[in-house]
């Protein structure tokens, strides 16, 4: 275990947030608490703003905060606080090796920031590069969105159709699943060009054309993806009630057993899908790697001849022109599009997250969704602000001075964090960024690159650290068992730890080692699709947004293909797309305006990626959102404590997953500090 520290490294963005403390000269002083957050993503903002509000909204001992500080690898947004600070920070930064436009950039090498950014091209379009789309039925994103409507707006996703002329026959329209070598399962283009057709007519043919393909597998998917949301909702109502000590989740796995959906979480989306009686065509699949047990199929891209193929000769559906399997095609392709995994490496839950888009309103935020982590920050301060009991001081006009604010951020890379029986000390290699009550960890552990150590609690040397046993402490087996497996062993060396006591700190879970899947995004402009090599004659309609099959991704090396508007693509491939590959498919004039890997092969490939490996439930297992108690570590009634939010990711990862994630660890925060208590006299269910 020890040494382990140095191996969970990454390069998601880190962030501080800091609140300066204000209580008035007549105010008792109390003791001083600052948090840091580190992970400046979707889940470090969040927090941060939930905070802030417990803080602001606290009963009894409000305004206990004093200080959080934001620090990232990415330089904060222009004028988000106007802060000299953040003018300041030496961060080394090789010259002419960033795009500027990346709401991301720039970043030191290697670091691929927060997984929600956007490029904003020269000509004016928003392009997303990570997560994309919000489903409307997003709650927690919904708050967000409302508490700041002016700087956030919704706005339809970018597809591209107020850019094309709808009396174009070419216009992209519609969608497509590729299937490689020239072939499509399925493709809707044709049925928006159709003459003299108005434009909602086309979409009714085109929801017809679904329906008739997929049949009543559809249907039966949309009742178990509408049940599944109607469990999720209960969560929001859990999340917010602070007075029953069980809606403070401990674990992601707590929040799934509450909601009813833990059972999900651990099989695969192929075996949910065999409960729910879907059909599967097995042709249309390829044998993977790290699960032989998927039927039918070859990594060349051919079909295969397994035995274990449930489709025969008389199959009813390959009789009737126009039917399709939705489970190998759409389903597949959504897996594939969304988390570049198949339906054998995702598990139930994840799966029937992805499908919950599908056919339902989605929307971006105006400017790009990277907004929603600088308007948290804002909403974080500005309730300081305005607030009269933490106000520090009466300008609620703008933002205050760095020294007099509670939500700072900054510019840096935490390398280590060292726990005391007192505080946290962070420091960006050798240099000390400060000490903390609290250190809340944004980041995925094994993207995170920071030594994770502690003192001796010997007391006896300062110098002395340790790894800080973030799964926690367990006995050792009793010592008779020891000396019976191994006689010659020395019964102290076998059963003591390295402060002399019988236990050690537990093995960390699968999905807090994993490597996250490997994801590239490509924007390209002056781009003409070769529609020869898709199978389609020059003057046929492309679709819009492409998916692929398992065998259209082996073959073609691309995960999705979406025309954003006349000449602009976007595509999600597994890897790099060479200059050969990128010529056959979009003509020898085309220009990369910008490419974002996520994770991949290299030196530092390890250190990124889009989303956890699922690996079809054996990943589900998580760590606690509480991953260090340094009271109980010190047997003493208070002490510094390590939260981890993206523990959440273990089963499922979103926007409003990551949203859920940083709720939850902030009313376990807040209830540490004494902002909610929960009535423990309560055992009301809810």
């Amino acid at each position: 275990m020890l040494g382990f520290a140095s191996r969970f490294m990454g390069p998601l963005l880190l962030v501080v947030v800091a609140v300066t403390a204000a209580a008035a000269p007549s105010e008792v002083h109390h003791r001083q608490r600052r948090i840091a957050v580190i992970g400046g993503g979707i889940s470090g903002t969040f927090v941060t703003k939930y905070l802030a509000e417990y803080d602001n909204n606290a009963i009894k001992n409000s305004c206990l905060i004093d200080e959080i500080v934001v620090f990232d690898v990415s330089l904060p947004p222009p004028g988000l606080f106007d802060s000299e600070d953040n003018n300041n920070n030496n961060v080394e930064v090789e010259e002419n090796t960033y795009i500027p436009s990346s709401s991301s950039d720039p970043r030191p090498p290697n670091w691929q920031g927060s997984r929600v950014s956007s490029i904003t091209l020269n000509d004016g379009p928003v392009v997303e590069l990570g997560g994309s789309i919000i489903y409307n039925g997003n709650k927690l994103v919904g708050n967000m969105m409302d508490g700041d409507p002016t700087f956030l707006q919704r706005m339809p996703p970018m597809d591209g159709d107020n850019n094309d002329d709808d009396n174009n026959n070419n216009s992209p329209r519609g969608f497509g699943i590729y299937h490689g070598n020239q072939t499509w399962l399925i493709n809707t283009a044709r049925l928006h060009t159709m003459l003299l057709v108005p434009s909602f007519v086309s979409s009714i043919l085109e929801s017809f054309t679904v329906l008739w393909r997929y049949g009543y597998d559809l249907l039966r998917m949309k009742r178990a993806v509408t049940q599944a949301v109607q469990k999720f909702d209960m969560i929001y109502v859990a999340l917010n009630d602070t007075e029953h000590e069980s809606t403070y989740f401990n674990s992601p796995m707590d929040i799934w057993r509450m909601m009813g959906l833990d059972v999900l979480t651990t099989v695969t989306y192929h075996d949910l899908l065999d409960r729910l009686g879907l059909y599967r065509d097995s042709t249309l699949e390829l044998i993977s790697n790290n699960h032989t047990a998927i039927a039918g199929g070859s990594t060349n891209g051919s079909p295969s001849s397994s035995s274990s193929n449930i489709n025969h000769y008389w199959d009813w559906r390959k009789w009737i022109p126009g039917m399709g399997c939705l489970r190998s095609e759409l389903l597949s392709g959504v897996s594939i599009n969304t988390y570049n995994q198949d339906l054998n490496q995702m598990n139930g839950l994840v799966g029937l997250v992805s499908f919950v888009p599908v056919g339902n309103e989605l929307f971006q935020v105006k400017g790009g969704n990277h907004r929603l982590m600088e308007s948290a920050l804002r909403q974080a301060q500005l309730s300081y602000d305005m607030s009269s009991s933490c106000s520090d001081g009466n300008n609620n006009e703008g933002y205050l001075p760095s020294s007099r604010r509670r939500i700072n951020r900054q510019r840096g890379r935490i390398t280590t964090v060292v726990s005391s029986k007192d505080s946290m000390e962070l420091f960006e290699d050798n240099k000390s960024l400060g000490k903390f009550n609290i250190v809340i960890l944004a980041a995925p552990l094994q993207q995170c690159r920071i030594n994770f150590l502690i003192q001796s609690p010997m007391g006896l040397d300062e110098t002395l650290l340790h790894t800080m046993p973030l799964s926690g402490i367990k006995d050792n087996v009793d010592k008779s068992e020891v000396e019976e497996r191994s006689p010659s062993s020395s019964s102290s060396s076998m059963t003591d730890n390295e402060y002399g006591h019988h236990s050690f700190a537990s093995s960390l879970p699968a999905s807090a080692t994993v490597k996250y899947t490997s994801v590239v995004t490509t924007v390209i402009s002056n781009a003409t699709v070769n529609k020869t090599h898709f199978g389609l004659l020059e003057n046929d309609p492309f679709p819009r947004s492409v998916l692929v099959s398992e065998r259209g991704k082996a073959l073609e090396g691309i995960t999705t293909l979406t025309i954003l508007s006349n000449g602009l693509i976007k595509t999600f491939s597994s890897e790099t797309l060479d200059m050969e590959k990128r010529n056959i498919l979009f003509g020898q004039y085309h220009i990369v305006e910008y490419e974002q890997i996520w994770g991949g092969g290299g030196e530092y490939g390890q250190y990124g990626g889009a989303t956890p490996s699922f690996d079809g439930g054996r990943n589900s297992e998580s760590l606690p959102f509480l991953l260090y108690d340094g009271a109980k570590h010190w047997g003493q009634s208070d002490g510094p404590a390590l939260y981890y939010v993206n523990a959440i990711e273990s089963a499922v990862a979103a926007i409003e997953i990551s949203a859920i994630g940083a709720k939850a660890t902030s009313k376990l925060v807040a209830r540490r500090l004494g902002l909610i208590i929960p009535n423990i006299n309560s055992h009301d269910e809810l």
